[in-house]
Formats: C-alpha cells, sequence, structure tokens
C-alpha cells in the first residue's frame, strides 16, 4: 500500500490524506479494458503483462453483448477485436465446442416433433378473434408460416449452437409443416366438416400437406442463411437473413387461398 501523507499544520485535519500517483493517469492499459466500471466485471488485471494468458479465461458463460459487438466499434471503423476481448461469437465457438452431437440431434428431433403443433395453437388463437378475407389471404398465412418457424428460429437466435448442421434446421421446418398439415387436415375433416366428400379428403391430405410443407421449407432456407451468415460474419445472428424467405411462404400461402377462395366462389368443388 502506497504511503500515505499527513496533513500538514496550516491544513484542515479534517482532509483525508493523499496517496503520492494515485492522480497520475496510467499508460500500462490504453485498452477499453482499462475503464474503472470494465475492472470489475471483465478485466483479469494488464494483458500486456502476461501474453500467454487463455483467452477462455475472458469468456464468462452469461455473456450476451460485450463492448466489441457495439455498431461502433464495428471493424471498418476501429479493425478487428483483440483476441482476448469478450465477445458473443467467442461464446458461441466455446458452447458449440461443448455441446455434444447427441444432445444436438435430441434438440432437432424434439423441435421437429414441437414446431407443428405450437403452429396450430398460435393459429387457433389468431382464429379466435380475426374473420373475413383479409384473414384468410394475408392474416392467417403470416401467422402460420412465422409459427412453423417459431421454434428453429428462436434457437438460431438465441442457441445457435445447438444446430451442428444447416441439415438439421432444414429438418426442422420441414416436419413443423408436415405436422400443421395433419393436425389441420384432421380438424378440418372431423370438426369443421362433419361430413366431408372423398375428393376433399383427398386435396386435403395431398395439395394442402404439400402446400404447408414446401412454404415451412422455404421459410427453413431462410433461417438456415440465417445460421450460416453469422458464423461467416462472426456477429450476432440477425433474424433480418431470415426475412425474404419467410415472405416469400407468405405471399406462396396467401396466394394458395387465395386461388382457393375464388374457385370455390364459382362454384368449383374440391
Amino acid at each position: 500500500m502506497p504511503e500515505q501523507t499527513r496533513p500538514k499544520d496550516d491544513e484542515s485535519p479534517f482532509k483525508p490524506p493523499t496517496i503520492p500517483g494515485a492522480n497520475q493517469a496510467s499508460t500500462a492499459d490504453p485498452s477499453v479494458f482499462a475503464e474503472p466500471w470494465m475492472k470489475s466485471v471483465i478485466h483479469h488485471g494488464d494483458v500486456n503483462d502476461s501474453p500467454a494468458v487463455d483467452t477462455n479465461s475472458f469468456i464468462r458463460p452469461e455473456v450476451d453483448h460485450s463492448v466489441w459487438d457495439e455498431p461502433g466499434l464495428s471493424r471498418s471503423l476501429s479493425g478487428e477485436a483483440p483476441d482476448h476481448a469478450v465477445t458473443w461469437f467467442g461464446y458461441y465457438l466455446q458452447m458449440r465446442e461443448s455441446t455434444s452431437a447427441k444432445t444436438s440431434w435430441l434438440i432437432t428431433i424434439l423441435t421437429a416433433i414441437i414446431g407443428g403443433p405450437l403452429a396450430i395453437l398460435g393459429t387457433l388463437i389468431e382464429g379466435a378473434t380475426q374473420s373475413g378475407l383479409l384473414t384468410i389471404i394475408a392474416i392467417g398465412p403470416t401467422i402460420e408460416e412465422i409459427m412453423k418457424v417459431a421454434l428453429p428460429l428462436w434457437i438460431v437466435e438465441k442457441r445457435p449452437w445447438l444446430f451442428r448442421s444447416s441439415t438439421q434446421i432444414l429438418i426442422c421446418c420441414f416436419a413443423s409443416g408436415l405436422a400443421f398439415a395433419a393436425v389441420e387436415n384432421v380438424i378440418y375433416l372431423r370438426v369443421y366438416i362433419p361430413n366431408p366428400s372423398v375428393s376433399l379428403a383427398q386435396w386435403r391430405w395431398t395439395i394442402c400437406v404439400l402446400l404447408h410443407s414446401s412454404c415451412s421449407l422455404l421459410a427453413g432456407v431462410g433461417v438456415m442463411r440465417m445460421w450460416k451468415s453469422f458464423q461467416a460474419e462472426k456477429t450476432t445472428p440477425q433474424i433480418s437473413y431470415s426475412g425474404t424467405a419467410l415472405l416469400a411462404a407468405i405471399i406462396l400461402h396467401g396466394s394458395y387461398n387465395a386461388i382457393a377462395t375464388f374457385l370455390e366462389t364459382i362454384g368449383f368443388a374440391f
């Protein structure tokens, strides 16, 4: 501890003692980690004094965002982040290494099973409060396509290390579409339509199943692109990368509903 200087006789006895050199700026660590508020959180001493420091020690399990992920510190403005910097992508790499293939595929199977019923639940909630042509061609398809890929989309945004390949994402989305179509067909043919015709049942178990699975697969391409892009750019996952494919799936679904509604209006029997 630095030697304290006693107050002089002409100074107030209540004046706190001074510590020599306390007000001098230190140039030992000019990085952002020298900030006082950072030292108690993630700074592990002067990195210049320990060149062989294990960089994994700078990765905290609860890291979700760091100063190096700020837009103002983009590569074009400040260059590459130092090796010891706390970043979300560093945490992703650590978690990816600690996630086994068995765990990853277990999550994939569960997601594929749960995705369809979850989408049905969301659609039923929407159907209880909405009605009319706008719901059939716009609101309904939008909610259905979002809900069918909602679970894999959430995993890619919040826990992307749970997927080991893009194939797993496509499997989840495609299976979600199949499960959604199956549950919807049972509801339509057993509840909404008490005595459906054979042709209607065939239509729903062929064309409608193909529609839902294809739209979900198309939206899944967007989720897959989101998963691949953040790894290539070494940034946090951006949901905007999935927007184009998801919009295409919504338009395809809405167009089918519009055509089917028109055919039903002019007397076409499914």
